[in-house]
């Protein structure tokens, strides 16, 4: 009887202490709860000073403490996406002004991509044909077709239409000889010249050594034989532009090929005197019917003709 007293008396004193232990751990656990909610990122952490390494595009490490003894923490800030340029220094020229920038501009226009080193000369001579041949099939022919309605004139709606087609052609090659030169001598350049908002604030900024070499090379390799070849272009097609203003000039001063016994133009004689005119001016003065014994028979035995 008294051992079985004295358990539960032992068994009674315990009751308050495993009450007390049971409140310090739920209060612990209440604490550490709070922790984690409040700062999760940290409650782990395995020291309170950290070392920070940053990845730079330069590809270097840098660290926030000397000191390898303590706990690190390595973050990286690096990004997979390209740059918004494919140049690289001017850092104040802005991006579409920088000349090795203005090169590929040039390369995706519609027109200046002919002349680039992967068509060469075929290429750019076939996109020129076909230019030339819609102008003069489309556009030129029909208005010399208008300008000369009589009969007669082929001669000088062809000289005509060529005239037009190769202005558009000459006008045309000038025109890329202009651009492909305008970003060789920015590419050669040991300056770039810009304007930071507009012309009326206009600015200078030597180039980097790397930046003149990086220049120079795209110049020699990709836009010193373009120009080349355009020049080489504009010559041929000024001078054919040439020719083809002379021969416009010779078949306007030339007599119109025709039939002048053709009888729909006998008829037109009767009423057109600008056509009058022309057959008489082709005639030298004398009657048309000379050259024709039929004719010169209806006119009474050729009278006038001696």
């Amino acid at each position: 009887m008294k051992r079985s007293t004295m358990l539960d008396e032992e068994k009674s004193s315990n009751k308050p202490m495993a009450t007390k232990t049971m409140i310090r751990s739920q209060w612990l656990l209440l604490g550490l709860s709070t922790i984690l909610i409040a700062n999760p990122t940290t409650a782990f952490q395995p020291s309170s000073t950290h070392r920070t390494f940053h990845h730079q595009p330069s590809h270097r490490w840098t660290s926030n403490n000397d000191d390898e003894s303590e706990g690190y923490e390595i973050r990286s800030q690096s990004t997979t996406s390209r740059p918004e340029t494919t140049t690289f220094g001017a850092e104040n020229v802005p991006i579409d002004q920088r000349p090795s920038n203005e090169y590929l501009n040039l390369i995706r226009q519609p027109t200046f991509g002919w002349a680039s080193q992967e068509n060469g000369d075929i290429g750019l001579t076939l996109r020129l044909g076909i230019v030339y041949a819609a102008f003069f099939v489309g556009v030129c022919y029909p208005i010399s077709g208008a300008t000369w309605v009589d009969e007669g004139y082929t001669v000088q709606k062809i000289t005509a239409s060529n005239v037009g087609a190769m202005s558009v052609m000459f006008l045309l090659t000038l025109r890329l000889y202009s651009g492909w030169g305008y970003i060789g001598s920015r590419l050669k350049s040991k300056v770039i010249e810009f304007e930071e908002t507009g012309w009326y604030d206009g600015d200078v900024q030597e180039k980097s050594e790397s930046e003149k070499a990086r220049d120079l090379f795209l110049y020699r390799s990709n836009v010193q034989p373009v120009e080349g070849r355009l020049k080489k272009f504009s010559l041929l097609v000024g001078g054919l532009w040439v020719a083809s203003c002379l021969a416009l000039n010779v078949a306007t001063n030339s007599k119109p090929i025709f039939n002048q016994y053709d009888p729909n133009l006998l008829k037109e004689l009767s009423y057109d005197d600008k056509v009058a005119e022309i057959v008489q001016r082709q005639s030298n003065g004398r009657p048309t019917y000379c050259d024709n014994r039929y004719y010169r028979a209806v006119a009474n035995g050729g009278q006038g003709c001696e």
